[in-house]
């Protein structure tokens, strides 16, 4: 009796409402019922002896468990009977959890490039399905390409198991966000998380099109499916941190279509119309050639919850980097905690998390007592805004983008920042929070939760208003 899909060693299975189910099928020579044995330890789980749960027949068989309660790790045990044999045939499986499973996708701020002296203790109820399609303990680089049997992962060539396991613990680089975020989100809810790997840094969204799923192994879409469909299973949520590679002209203006036919795609193929997307914003980056079109990138991602329904953006500015783009290990863990917020809110509706802080307005106080200000307001701020030191970020741009310098002090006041300018004199100054590829920004509400790269906003009142004139009296020097 050998089992060929539907559960694995290692496998996670996805908590319902009603417990968790698990298709599974294979090959035999037996015929007859099978039969289920499930334990925990010693202990057998109640109603598990012996329960039928399917049929073999002209050498293969096919069963069905349903109604599996959260846990783990449980051994399942399959036998087939015959009419004149009490067991014929036996196949276990050890080490099957039930609790939440999440995709990782997107590019190699998903991947992980975090610095490996910096990486995360894994946790045993934490486990991972690699891209070489094997459930395993959870545990730094996750997204290991090379041992993914895809062409486009690394042209087909699959690196052997053996040798996988030696490169993975020699590896100088390959943190990532997974194993913090299925840590917290197992110190949250108490249940087992199930992580799979499917990111490759590097790759835009057209070569994440859904509609390039019929090349197989040669699409990034289809290589990821394949690893949903080796699951076998409904999942939990989505983890996407992209969009680096669209950041470039000509290509940029067209990420919240790309992003809404992925999302739309990906919910059909898995039949879970309502499936949870928690997103990263892209940060900051050296080096990089156009500015405009990497802002551009990341005021798209802060829009994405109104176009496209169950999913949030997290921001990503105010964290460290371990190189001139990717994430440090360190601030993975904070990354992590925001993810975990939102995934918490949109996929087991935990009502005591709020929406990623917004921007609403921005508009000239009239009667501000110190001169020119603006007041740019934000919504979903819990505990008010904050910042370590000086808050830092925002700034003024002209309609073309230009940079206008004229803030010279931010004051932070519940859930609103005012902007103190030197002088007011112009009608068309817009407010951005974390200009540029390189800004300096750390704002954020009493959760940790930042505020995310914004903008140009227009200010309301700027036609109407007066402009003020700035000057200095200069008294003579006298002795």
């Amino acid at each position: 009796m050998r089992i060929e899909s539907g559960l694995l060693p290692g496998h996670v299975l996805q908590r319902t409402a009603k417990g968790a189910s698990a298709a599974i099928a294979g090959s035999c020579s037996a015929s007859g019922p099978v039969t289920a044995t499930i334990s925990s330890g010693r202990a057998m789980l109640r109603g598990w002896s012996a329960r039928p749960v399917g049929t073999a027949r002209g050498g293969a068989f096919k069963a069905r468990l349903t109604g599996l309660p959260t846990g783990g790790p449980y051994t399942v045990t399959l036998r087939i009977g015959e009419e004149r044999a009490e067991v014929a045939e036996v196949a276990e499986v050890a080490e099957v959890f039930v609790g939440d499973l999440w995709l990782m996708s997107g590019q190699s701020n998903m991947q992980g490039i975090g610095n490996m002296a910096d990486a995360p203790r894994p946790h045993r109820l934490v486990r991972n399905f690699s891209m070489a399609h094997r459930w395993e303990l959870a545990r730094d680089p996750l997204n290991y390409m090379p041992e993914s049997p895809d062409r486009v992962h690394h042209g087909g060539t699959q690196e052997p198991a053996a040798s996988a396991a030696r490169s993975k613990r020699g590896a100088l680089k390959g943190v990532g966000v997974g194993v913090f975020f299925g840590v917290a989100m197992h110190r949250r809810t108490g249940v087992p998380q199930g992580l799979i790997a499917t990111a490759h840094g590097g790759t835009s969204m057209d070569q994440w099109d859904p509609a390039k799923r019929a090349l197989g192994g040669d699409s990034l879409y289809a290589s990821m499916l394949a690893s949903l469909r080796a699951v076998r299973q409904p999942i939990a949520g989505v983890l996407w941190y992209q969009g680096e590679s669209d950041a470039i002209p000509g290509v940029a203006l067209a990420y919240t279509q790309r992003m809404q036919g992925f999302v739309a795609a990906l919910r059909a193929d898995l039949g879970q119309r309502d499936l949870p997307f928690v997103i990263a914003q892209i940060g900051r980056v050296i080096n990089w050639t156009v500015e405009h079109e990497w802002n551009v990138i990341q005021e798209q991602q802060r829009h994405l919850p109104r176009t496209i329904k169950r999913l949030d953006v997290v921001p990503t500015i105010d964290l460290e980097l371990d190189d001139g783009i990717h994430i440090s290990a360190k601030a993975y863990a904070t990354l992590a905690e925001r993810m975990v917020s939102a995934a918490a809110r949109l996929a087991h509706g935990d009502r005591r998390e709020s929406p990623t802080p917004q921007p609403v307005s921005a508009r000239i106080l009239r009667d501000h007592p110190y001169g020119p200000a603006i007041e740019v307001r934000f919504a979903d701020v819990e505990g008010g805004l904050r910042s370590p030191g000086l808050p830092l970020g925002f700034s003024l741009v002209d309609r073309n983008h230009r940079p206008v310098e004229q803030i010279y002090k931010t004051v932070l006041d519940g859930d609103r920042a005012i902007l103190e300018l030197g002088a007011l004199d112009r009608d068309d100054l817009r407010v951005m929070y974390g200009r540029g590829l390189n800004p300096t920004c750390n704002l954020c509400d009493a959760r940790g939760m930042a505020v995310p790269v914004s903008g140009p906003l227009r200010v309301e009142g700027l036609h109407a208003a007066t402009p003020w004139v700035v000057s200095w009296d200069v008294s003579a020097v006298r002795d």
